[in-house]
C-alpha cells in the first residue's frame, strides 16, 4: 500500500509532538489504571476492549471491572458498559483463563496464530477469546480484521502490551513495535485525515494500514508513537471536531490541517 506522501516539516512536528509530555493524558486514559493492576495483562486487555464512549465513562467502568476481577466473583448482574454486560466480561475473562491453560500467555496465543502477517495473527487472536457462538458482547469487544473493522481497541491492547514507555506497558517481548497498526478511533481518524496521512473518510482495516504506513515512513521502526498523542489531543479538546479559531490558533499542526484551510472532516 502506497501512503499520502508526507508534507515538508510534518515529520518533524509529528516528531516534536509525540516527544512533547503533557501530564494530563494519562489522567483521562484508562492506561492509568492498567498500570496499578496486580494482572496488567488481563487490565490491559479489559482497559483496551472497553475503551469506547467517552473517557469518563470508560475509566469509570474499567474501575468496577477491575475491582470485581479482583473480588473473584462474577460481574453478571453487576456491571454494565453501554450495551456490554457483566456476563460478556465473564465470558472473556474464562476465555482467557482457557487461553492461559493452553498456551501460557496472551502472548504465546497470538504468537500461536503469527506467521508473518499481524492482522491474520490479530485475526486469530480474537477468534480464539470468541470461542465458539460468541455473544453479540463479544463479537463487539472482540473485532477482526477479516471483517473490514478497523479494529481500534484489539490494537490499541497491542499498543500497550508491545511497546514500552509512558504510553505503553512493554509486557510483550516478541512481539516487534515496528509491525505494530494504527488504534485508528474517531480523534486519530479525524486528525489523519486532516493532515493528509489518508485519504479514507471511512474508518477501516484499510484506512488503518494507510495512516500507519503513512506514519512508517517517518518512524519504520516505531509507526504507532505517534498515536497517544494524537488520540489525546481530540480526547483533551485541543482538535475539536470543526475550526474553531480560539482552539485552532496555538495548534502545532495548523500549518498542515486540511480543516483549518478549509476542506471538511469526514
Amino acid at each position: 500500500m502506497q501512503p499520502p506522501p508526507i508534507p515538508p516539516g510534518l515529520a518533524e512536528r509529528l516528531t516534536a509532538l509525540a516527544a512533547r509530555p503533557d501530564p494530563r493524558r494519562l489522567d483521562r486514559d484508562p492506561l492509568g489504571l492498567v498500570r496499578g493492576a496486580k494482572d496488567r495483562e488481563t487490565a490491559a486487555l479489559l482497559g483496551a476492549l472497553l475503551a469506547f464512549g467517552n473517557a469518563r465513562s470508560i475509566r469509570r467502568s474499567l474501575a468496577a471491572a477491575l475491582a470485581g476481577v479482583a473480588d473473584g466473583a462474577p460481574l453478571a448482574g453487576r456491571f454494565r458498559h453501554r450495551w456490554i454486560e457483566g456476563r460478556d466480561v465473564d465470558r472473556l475473562l474464562g476465555r482467557v483463563a482457557e487461553a492461559r491453560d493452553r498456551f501460557g500467555s496472551l502472548e504465546d496465543l497470538f504468537l500461536a496464530g503469527d506467521e508473518g502477517d499481524l492482522g491474520l495473527a490479530l485475526d486469530r487472536f480474537s477468534s480464539t477469546l470468541r470461542g465458539p457462538r460468541p455473544s453479540r458482547g463479544l463479537r463487539f469487544l472482540l473485532p477482526r480484521p477479516a471483517d473490514g473493522s478497523a479494529c481500534k481497541r484489539p490494537l490499541l491492547f497491542l499498543r500497550w502490551v508491545v511497546r514500552a514507555g509512558e504510553a505503553d506497558l512493554g509486557l510483550w517481548r516478541r512481539v516487534d513495535p515496528a509491525r505494530l497498526v494504527v488504534p485508528l478511533d474517531t480523534h486519530v481518524h479525524r486528525i489523519a485525515y486532516w493532515l493528509g496521512l489518508t485519504g479514507r473518510r471511512t474508518p477501516s482495516w484499510r484506512t488503518a494500514l494507510e495512516v500507519t504506513e503513512s506514519l512508517r515512513a517517518i518512524d519504520p521502526e516505531d509507526p504507532v508513537r505517534f498515536d497517544f498523542a494524537l488520540a489525546h489531543m481530540g480526547i483533551l479538546g485541543d482538535c475539536p471536531r470543526r475550526p474553531v479559531a480560539v482552539k485552532c490558533a496555538p495548534c502545532p499542526l495548523r500549518r498542515w490541517c486540511r480543516a483549518w484551510r478549509g476542506p471538511r472532516a469526514p
